[in-house]
């Protein structure tokens, strides 16, 4: 086996930098202080099932999750496949708990060859013209569920998966409908980001970091357990955005909101911080639950690939080479 020494010495230079990138962001203090000039902090409480049921008013809580995974070779031999979840808390006997939507998308495919077109004239290259055709299809299947969810259901509370600029960016006229209908018969909507990659926050928080990327550096350890930060924003929007500490891992979740409902967004955080494992990771709890069922794995793709695609299609098509590697 070859020595990893020179793997070593990089991963050391790595930590190296690191260690001053975050010092150069300055101490939680500091960014605490900065960030008390910026907007405010409030805490959060753990509600009782009395409250639960009083926020509920006899309606359920709906998460909202999308999935998609690819099979094949490289572009234009592959395939992917699709699949959006909205599932209730409380079953219905005439419309079930769970409300789906699947698709396959592959460059292969005649109604796909424009769209592909149109992004590789943009001068993206095939995977990035790809990544772009993948994640408007999900934005759209996770509207559609959503709305149809929020239309059968009415649930009081409507989680998604991820914030509300997707869903605006991809399928703005899908997101305007189940917009102005949550508002009109007061479900609330939340949109949770565990995976924060904005920089919007970095200049303010932490004004001397220099190459300081990304906001998940300076909310890193920033809050405390059960605690809100709300940064006090100037000019309308469609969606505002808070950050939120559910439970004892540093790191914070981005939840997006619609200024009209602000009014209701402690409420809705307070179930949220109750139903959310205080040891875990601080996601919440539906989100997970809906995360595990909507997800593709490969065996899956395989399966449906092996019974209704022709195996010498498979092999022609789709199938890459390196799949056969014996050592």
């Amino acid at each position: 086996m070859a020595s990893p020494d020179g793997m070593i010495t990089e991963i050391k230079e790595l930590n190296k930098f690191l260690r001053e990138r975050r010092l150069a962001g300055g101490t939680s203090t500091e960014r605490r202080l900065q960030a008390g000039r910026e907007g405010s902090f409030f805490r959060l409480r753990r509600l009782t099932g009395e409250e639960i049921r009083s926020f509920f008013q006899g309606h359920p809580l709906v998460g909202v999750d999308g999935s998609f995974n690819n099979y094949g070779a490289s572009f234009p031999y592959v395939v992917t496949f699709f699949r959006a979840l909205a599932r209730s808390s409380r079953p219905d006997p005439q419309t079930g708990e769970r409300i789906w939507a699947h698709r396959i998308f592959s460059p292969l495919l005649p109604r796909y060859r424009e769209q592909v077109r149109e992004k590789l004239e943009l001068g993206l290259e095939p995977e990035d013209a790809l990544a772009r055709l993948r994640w408007e299809i999900l934005a759209t299947l996770e509207a559609e569920v959503g709305k149809q969810a929020l239309i059968m259901k009415k649930p009081r509370l409507l989680l998604w998966d991820g914030g509300f600029a997707r869903l605006e960016a991809h399928a703005a006229a899908t997101w305007q409908q189940i917009r102005d209908e949550a508002l009109q018969q007061g479900t609330i909507m939340l949109g949770v980001t565990e995976e924060i990659a904005t920089a919007s926050l970095v200049q303010a928080l932490s004004p001397d970091a220099g190459d300081i990327w990304g906001d998940r550096e300076v909310l890193y350890g920033l809050l405390k357990p059960g605690e809100v930060f709300c940064r006090q924003e100037r000019g309308g929007s469609k969606r505002k955005r808070v950050y939120v500490r559910f439970a004892s891992h540093p790191q914070v979740v981005a939840v997006d909101y619609l200024p009209e409902q602000e009014q209701e967004l402690a409420a809705a955080l307070n179930f949220l911080y109750t139903i959310t494992p205080s040891h875990g990771r601080g996601f919440p709890l539906w989100l997970d639950v809906v995360d595990a069922e909507v997800r593709i794995t490969r065996e899956e793709m395989e399966a449906l690939l092996a019974t209704y695609l022709d195996p010498v299609l498979t092999e022609v098509y789709l199938r890459p080479l390196r799949s056969r590697r014996e050592l």
